[in-house]
């Protein structure tokens, strides 16, 4: 028996578009994201930035919405998925070397 999560958002769009969305090349994402209505693209992109498996495509689609709309379907997160979106450096990438910590036995030893 299926149970509803109540919890859990809605995707703006059916979740066959959103299927295609995620096996698609940047190309294709662009062709349909364009074909959807300025505050429903904003929405999706949101939707898709929440979630860790679809950040990617999130900030893909977020690339196609204006700040406007994203700040006014999602406030402060709209905001900052813009400002990343628009920003060239990738999201997730950290320092290539790990940060070793130093440590020092020094304020043990008195």
């Amino acid at each position: 028996m299926y149970r509803a999560d109540f919890n859990e958002a809605r995707s703006p769009v059916p979740l066959e578009i959103l299927a295609l969305l995620l096996r698609s090349d940047e190309a294709k994402v662009a062709e349909t994201v364009l074909a959807l209505p300025e505050a429903q693209r904003a929405a999706l992109a949101l939707y898709c930035f929440g979630r860790c498996h679809m950040r990617s495509l999130g900030l893909e689609v977020g690339r196609h919405c204006s700040e406007r709309s994203l700040e006014s379907v999602g406030g402060s997160a709209g905001l900052i998925l813009s400002r990343q979106a628009q920003s060239a450096e990738p999201f997730d990438v950290g320092s290539s070397q790990p940060q070793k910590r130093r440590i020092s036995l020094a304020r043990f030893a008195a």
